[in-house]
């Protein structure tokens, strides 16, 4: 059976960002075609790109001119085959929760590496007191905004789905995989990705508590109809093209480029300032699409129900 269209491999074009989608993932694409035949997993592709993610942040924890440029597209090539697993994944139809925590939990991890050496970077080269404030905020929001597209990626591709059941996992789901991993001594790839997916669904939870309250998913069951799915993309459309702008993958290929230029400097002064201002508008903007789909979905009686009281499952 041979590969599947490009076309049919994408999650959603309306969750990428457009370089993401029109440079990343082509290029995932060709190197899924080049090894679809082989025994290589989607989530051998998930640890080879966190792989370099990580050396790209030690090189740039040494920082010399050199390492620079190689650990910048060290991290882009991470990016890429960040992309490349999920299109294995569905082109094998290799799909499963473990893939996805593996996945989100890399993507983070890549993320806090690689920012950390950049303004480590921007510390010995620069000394200056006043640039500590600015990181230590850069790197917050930059872990935030990661978090909130995450959240309302995964809200948008499951309310635009007509095969969607209407309901969503939680954090207690996941703790008992976690716990199952654990007990029947599962691999320490296995135990990482469930664990350190735990970790990033509490603070994605609690952050999505502070920012949006309404927006939560605990304990409701969605109808889903083209109704629904209408409404939906309707009003969440355009916070997503938002969110978009302040994912992983806008921050690893703006990171990159900075880096190879051994100018990690203007990737802060980028975070702190037009990022910082598109994620405030995209929160915004999420709390009124939220309300005016719940409001819509009210008035055309199809709202949410609740079907469990658990506040374990705060997703």
């Amino acid at each position: 059976m041979g590969l599947p269209p490009f076309s049919s491999l994408l999650k959603s074009r309306d969750v990428e960002d457009p370089v993401n989608l029109w440079l990343h993932r082509p290029l995932a694409y060709g190197l899924v075609a080049a090894i679809y035949r082989t025994p290589i997993t989607p989530n051998q592709i998930t640890l080879l790109a966190m792989l370099c993610g990580f050396t790209a942040g030690a090189l740039w924890f040494v920082g010399t001119p050199r390492l620079m440029l190689v650990g910048g597209a060290l991290l882009w090539t991470s990016s890429i085959l960040d992309g490349a697993d999920g299109i294995l994944a569905r082109a094998k139809q290799l799909h499963s929760e473990l893939g996805r925590a593996l996945d989100g939990s890399a993507d983070m991890l890549v993320a806090i590496v690689t920012v950390t050496a950049a303004f480590y970077h921007i510390w010995v080269t620069h000394h200056a007191v006043w640039h500590l404030p600015f990181m230590a905020l850069a790197l917050l929001t930059a872990v935030m905004q990661i978090y909130l597209y995450d959240f309302y990626k995964e809200c948008y591709l499951d309310s635009t789905n007509p095969a969607w059941d209407g309901t969503t996992g939680g954090i207690a789901e996941v703790q008992a995989r976690l716990e199952r991993a654990r007990a029947e001594g599962a691999s320490l790839v296995t135990r990482f990705a469930w664990s350190s997916f735990v970790g990033m669904l509490t603070g994605q939870t609690a952050l999505r508590n502070l920012t949006n309250p309404r927006g939560g998913r605990a304990g409701l069951k969605f109808p889903v109809s083209e109704e629904t799915i209408r409404l939906h993309r309707r009003h969440n459309y355009w916070p997503m093209q938002l969110w978009t702008l302040v994912s992983l993958c806008p921050h690893t290929y703006i990171m990159s480029i900075c880096g190879m230029f051994d100018r990690v400097d203007l990737y802060l002064w980028f975070r702190v300032l037009p990022g910082n201002a598109i994620f405030l508008a995209a929160i915004v903007w999420q709390r009124i699409a939220t309300a005016r789909t719940l409001r819509e979905l009210e008035a055309a009686g199809l709202a949410p129900r609740p079907v469990s009281a658990d506040p374990t499952k705060p997703l």
